[in-house]
């Protein structure tokens, strides 16, 4: 068991017990040393955290957290490699979640921050590729069983995809496109009635259109670039995306989802490309 630690605006790790920062916290006046460290998160925004055997506690409150200081927990979690990280964060009130991995417990506390603090993302579209290593990623778990149907088939479906998709109960997440022979085009096949960037009667509308074809064309045409490559590889994509979506008449939205992508092709030659996601956050932007 490791002594916890303080994280402050500057990113620098502190022990809880620094002479300097209880000084500074009295000389503000904010009555903080009775209940100190628990008042550096409420009043400062200070990061605490304690490491216990395999877990990794994480306090906060986010809107008041820097960016420096979410770079440092950053840096110190993943030198940790937790097998759990326990976060605590204050926004109306304390809100507790336990999340397996270090790499999700990144990717939540980076939404939990942003939405908090309405930061601007650096760019409206960003995929990353998850490391292959996460098997323990509870969204590649969900969809396990599904990337264990295209791996023993070599991606040829045992039937129509739309019927593969609603046996494992991920229908409502899903994309299916189709690619006419002799062209790059990808046609909506079906377009699951969660995915709520647009209005809801655009799932049904979407059907036989170009992927660009979509209310918001810039972020289209990041999409279908994904797509493209996953059906040109003939390769499962697994990736993290952060995306700005702009719908006229609607809220300019950041969304950040879990994205698998997988090419298919039929017996008689037809090639389709499905796309699966896991929304892990999405907020209206003041403007963007």
């Amino acid at each position: 068991m490791y002594a916890p630690v303080l994280i402050d605006s500057d990113g620098e790790i502190r022990s809880i017990g620094a002479p300097e920062m209880r000084r500074g916290a009295i000389a503000d006046g904010c009555g903080c040393d009775s209940d100190w460290p628990d008042c550096a998160v409420r009043e400062f925004g200070f990061v605490l955290v304690r490491e216990r055997l395999t877990s990794v506690q994480i306090m906060l409150r986010p809107s008041l957290v820097t960016e420096p200081a979410l770079a440092a927990l950053f840096y110190h979690v993943a030198e940790a490699v937790p097998e759990r990280v326990v976060l605590s964060f204050l926004l109306d009130e304390w809100h507790h979640e336990v999340i397996r991995t270090a790499h999700e417990a990144m990717l939540r506390l980076e939404d939990i921050v942003f939405a908090a603090k309405t930061w601007r993302p650096r760019t409206r579209y960003q995929a990353q590729f998850h490391p292959s290593k996460l098997l323990r990623h509870a969204t590649y778990q969900r969809w396990a069983p599904l990337l264990a149907v295209w791996g023993l088939t070599g991606g040829r479906p045992p039937g129509s995809l739309v019927d593969v998709f609603t046996s494992f109960s991920l229908l409502d997440r899903a994309i299916v496109l189709r690619n006419p022979r002799g062209s790059d085009r990808l046609l909506f096949e079906h377009r699951g009635s969660a995915f709520s960037f647009f209005r809801p009667c655009w799932n049904l509308l979407a059907i036989g259109r170009d992927i660009e074809d979509q209310p918001d064309g810039e972020y289209a045409a990041s999409v279908a670039e994904a797509y493209r490559t996953a059906l040109g590889t003939r390769e499962p994509r697994f990736e993290a995306v952060d995306a700005v979506v702009r719908t006229p008449g609607r809220d300019v939205r950041r969304s950040r989802y879990d994205r698998l992508i997988l090419p298919w092709q039929s017996a008689n030659g037809e090639r389709f490309v499905t796309g699966l996601s896991m929304l892990r956050t999405s907020y209206a932007l003041d403007s963007a």
